[in-house]
Protein backbone atom coordinates (compact mmCIF):
# COMPACT_ATOMS: atom_id res chain seq x y z
CA UNK A 1 0.00 0.00 0.00
CA UNK A 2 2.84 2.34 0.84
CA UNK A 3 4.50 1.59 -2.51
CA UNK A 4 1.34 2.46 -4.42
CA UNK A 5 0.89 5.61 -2.35
CA UNK A 6 4.49 6.60 -3.11
CA UNK A 7 3.98 5.90 -6.84
CA UNK A 8 0.77 7.99 -6.85
CA UNK A 9 2.45 10.90 -5.09
CA UNK A 10 5.35 10.85 -7.56
CA UNK A 11 2.87 10.99 -10.46
CA UNK A 12 1.07 13.86 -8.74
CA UNK A 13 4.35 15.78 -8.42
CA UNK A 14 4.96 15.22 -12.14
CA UNK A 15 1.57 16.79 -12.95
CA UNK A 16 -0.58 13.69 -13.43
CA UNK A 17 -3.31 14.61 -10.94
CA UNK A 18 -5.90 12.37 -12.61
CA UNK A 19 -3.79 9.26 -12.08
CA UNK A 20 -3.13 10.32 -8.48
CA UNK A 21 -6.87 10.70 -7.85
CA UNK A 22 -7.57 7.34 -9.45
CA UNK A 23 -4.96 5.46 -7.42
CA UNK A 24 -5.84 7.10 -4.11
CA UNK A 25 -9.59 6.51 -4.52
CA UNK A 26 -9.38 2.93 -5.82
CA UNK A 27 -9.84 -0.22 -3.78
CA UNK A 28 -6.44 -1.93 -3.70
CA UNK A 29 -5.72 -5.40 -2.33
CA UNK A 30 -2.67 -7.60 -2.09
CA UNK A 31 -3.34 -11.25 -2.87
CA UNK A 32 -0.12 -13.19 -2.55
CA UNK A 33 2.24 -11.49 -4.98
CA UNK A 34 -0.56 -9.87 -7.03
CA UNK A 35 -1.61 -6.29 -6.47
CA UNK A 36 -5.29 -5.98 -7.40
CA UNK A 37 -6.62 -2.51 -8.28
CA UNK A 38 -10.40 -2.17 -8.50
CA UNK A 39 -11.46 0.89 -10.48
CA UNK A 40 -14.79 2.66 -10.91
CA UNK A 41 -15.02 2.90 -14.70
CA UNK A 42 -13.51 2.01 -18.06
CA UNK A 43 -11.80 5.39 -18.48
CA UNK A 44 -9.74 4.77 -15.36
CA UNK A 45 -8.95 1.24 -16.55
CA UNK A 46 -7.71 2.53 -19.89
CA UNK A 47 -5.55 5.18 -18.21
CA UNK A 48 -4.02 2.63 -15.84
CA UNK A 49 -3.50 0.09 -18.62
CA UNK A 50 -1.44 2.66 -20.53
CA UNK A 51 1.02 3.00 -17.64
CA UNK A 52 0.70 -0.54 -16.29
CA UNK A 53 4.25 -1.62 -17.15
CA UNK A 54 5.81 1.54 -15.67
CA UNK A 55 3.77 1.09 -12.52
CA UNK A 56 4.64 -2.59 -12.29
CA UNK A 57 8.35 -1.87 -12.72
CA UNK A 58 8.21 0.78 -9.99
CA UNK A 59 6.26 -1.49 -7.61
CA UNK A 60 8.73 -4.33 -8.17
CA UNK A 61 11.62 -1.97 -7.44
CA UNK A 62 9.99 -0.52 -4.31
CA UNK A 63 8.94 -3.91 -2.96
CA UNK A 64 12.19 -5.64 -3.95
CA UNK A 65 10.11 -8.45 -5.44
CA UNK A 66 10.47 -9.31 -9.13
CA UNK A 67 7.46 -11.65 -9.00
CA UNK A 68 4.95 -8.90 -8.21
CA UNK A 69 2.01 -8.81 -10.63
CA UNK A 70 -0.60 -6.12 -11.26
CA UNK A 71 -4.27 -6.91 -11.86
CA UNK A 72 -6.70 -4.20 -13.01
CA UNK A 73 -10.44 -4.68 -12.59
CA UNK A 74 -13.47 -2.45 -13.08
CA UNK A 75 -16.08 -2.78 -10.37
CA UNK A 76 -19.69 -2.99 -11.35
CA UNK A 77 -21.37 -0.32 -9.30
CA UNK A 78 -25.07 -0.86 -8.91
CA UNK A 79 -25.78 2.79 -8.41
CA UNK A 80 -29.02 4.65 -8.66
CA UNK A 81 -30.14 5.35 -12.21
CA UNK A 82 -30.46 9.04 -12.94
CA UNK A 83 -33.67 9.99 -14.71
CA UNK A 84 -33.64 13.23 -16.65
CA UNK A 85 -36.67 13.01 -18.95
CA UNK A 86 -40.22 13.02 -17.61
CA UNK A 87 -40.88 9.55 -19.06
CA UNK A 88 -37.79 8.16 -17.31
CA UNK A 89 -38.82 9.76 -14.03
CA UNK A 90 -42.30 8.29 -14.33
CA UNK A 91 -40.89 4.80 -15.05
CA UNK A 92 -38.71 4.94 -11.95
CA UNK A 93 -41.60 6.16 -9.80
CA UNK A 94 -43.92 3.50 -11.26
CA UNK A 95 -41.40 0.79 -10.37
CA UNK A 96 -41.55 1.94 -6.77
CA UNK A 97 -45.33 2.45 -6.79
CA UNK A 98 -47.26 0.46 -9.43
CA UNK A 99 -50.49 2.28 -8.51
CA UNK A 100 -49.20 5.19 -10.58
CA UNK A 101 -49.73 3.16 -13.75
CA UNK A 102 -53.37 2.62 -12.84
CA UNK A 103 -53.76 6.32 -12.09
CA UNK A 104 -52.21 7.23 -15.44
CA UNK A 105 -54.57 4.85 -17.30
CA UNK A 106 -57.71 5.82 -15.37
CA UNK A 107 -57.31 9.55 -15.91
CA UNK A 108 -55.65 9.26 -19.32
CA UNK A 109 -52.70 11.32 -18.12
CA UNK A 110 -49.87 12.46 -20.34
CA UNK A 111 -46.50 12.57 -18.61
CA UNK A 112 -44.78 14.56 -21.37
CA UNK A 113 -44.66 18.26 -20.71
Amino acid sequence: MEAIKYFAEEKNKNGNKQLYATLTSSHIQLKGETVSVELNNEVQREMLTNIKQDMLDELRRLLSNKKTQLEIKVSEIAGEIKAYKPTDKFKLMAEKNPALLELKKRFDLDIEY
